[in-house]
């Protein structure tokens, strides 16, 4: 494990919310022996060391003492596609004043008419998109602290929350939170944990009986969390796949987490019942949003159909009532090729706004359509951003599944 400390010369006290005060402490458990769940013993942190791009780190800070910091947890929440969204953690009746700004409705996507298959996007994405969009491109990897590697895609969505977040913002957030790393905050020694096979002492939350923990999307707000804190110095961190963490939160008794709970207005909050049914809907190591969302070179068009050969899809289905036709969504480019929409989480169609339906496809299914229908060039993944268009040359892995060795 890539473990490295680092001490601070000083210590700035923590500005803590207006709207309220709740006890921050670092004595929740997460189990550290082997289960179906989430493991977090020492050969699955190893694992998770690779899929986060060795960023699995522990920092120390500041000199510790007893006392426990009091931060803000005035914080947005969403609850799931169709609610408002609004603060999740409770505040005290005589300073719950403000309310959150009510849902607007997701501007909807225009098919686009692109120049090429490697420019099949969106006209949105060529301008600035917004949340809950993205640009086509991820962004490039970089990191706000030496040493730790942000969650690049997840930083900069929440960069773009603010105060009265709206529902379509928070789907944005959450889309973009499926894939690389966060990292946890642990007290005490976070490999010594791991090591004896302790529970590892998480971050938490405490809002009465409900317990929130505590993940962050990068370094700067890793560290934010921890300046000032006065047990800094016996605070540690280290980075799990957020697969790994979202169902260490459903499994372990946790209301929901709170990513980058000290970042103010630019943190989030997501309840279990949420992170349970995403979970559910993707498939274990959210393969194709992490393709999606890494660094690209030639081969990744390839690597992202053999991803889609080996779990399951979403395609949007329009129903008619929009007085659109039905059928499955497509891309139509200038040159007159279409390519199939395919999604790789619902959260990525209902982002667009369009009132279409997710509808889950098997890759044997995929590969039937695009054999079926030979004048379709290929498919577009998650037209939401960040997106790729793959021609039928870089399809092999899926369309051979729609042989039959029979005939």
């Amino acid at each position: 494990m890539a473990l490295f400390s680092r001490r601070k010369k000083s210590v700035d006290q923590p500005a803590v919310g207006e709207d309220a005060a709740a006890a921050e402490d670092t004595t929740g458990e997460v189990s550290a022996q082997p289960s179906a769940a989430a493991p977090m013993d020492a050969e699955t942190a190893a694992a998770g060391e690779q899929d986060a791009k060795n960023a699995e780190s522990a920092v120390d800070d500041a000199p510790a003492t007893e006392a426990v910091p009091a931060v803000g947890i005035s914080v947005q929440a969403f609850r799931g596609v169709g609610a408002d969204a609004g603060p999740e953690v409770a505040l005290p009746a005589d300073e719950a004043t403000a309310s959150a700004t009510p849902p607007r409705p997701a501007a909807p996507v225009a098919a686009a008419r692109p120049t090429s298959p490697g420019d099949a996007m969106p006209t949105e994405q060529q301008t600035v998109p917004r949340l809950p969009l993205a640009a086509a491109v991820p962004p490039e990897q970089t990191h706000t602290v030496d040493g730790l590697n942000d969650n690049v895609l997840l930083r900069e969505a929440l960069a773009e929350l603010g105060e009265g977040a709206t529902n379509e913002q928070l789907i944005g957030v959450m889309r973009q939170s499926l894939q690389s790393h966060l990292y946890l905050r642990v007290n005490g020694d976070a490999r010594e944990q791991l090591k004896n096979g302790q529970p590892l002492a998480v971050g938490v939350i405490r809002d009465g009986e409900r317990s929130f923990m505590l993940a962050y999307s990068s370094g700067k707000a890793l560290r934010d969390s921890v300046e000032g804190a006065e047990d800094a110095a016996s605070t540690s961190a280290i980075a799990q796949p957020v697969t790994a963490v979202y169902q260490q939160v459903v499994s372990g008794g946790f209301a929901g987490v709170i990513i980058d709970n000290s970042s103010a207005p630019h943190r989030a909050v997501f309840p279990t019942e949420l992170l349970q049914k995403a979970l559910e809907q993707g498939d274990e190591n959210m393969a194709v949003k992490s393709l999606l969302a890494a660094p690209r070179d030639e081969g990744t068009p390839v690597r992202v159909a053999e991803a889609l050969a080996k779990t399951r899809s979403w395609v949007a289905v329009n129903d008619g009532s929009n007085g659109k036709p039905v059928g499955i969504a497509e891309v139509h480019t200038t040159d007159d090729n279409r390519y199939l929409q395919v999604f790789s989480h619902p959260l990525e169609v209902v982002a667009l706004g369009r009132n279409d339906r997710p509808m889950p496809f098997q890759p044997e299914q995929l590969a039937k359509v695009l054999s079926d229908h030979s004048e379709i060039a290929g498919v577009i993944v998650d037209l939401g951003g960040p997106s790729l268009a793959i021609g039928r040359d870089a399809l092999s892995a899926l369309l051979v599944l729609a042989i039959n060795v029979d005939d």
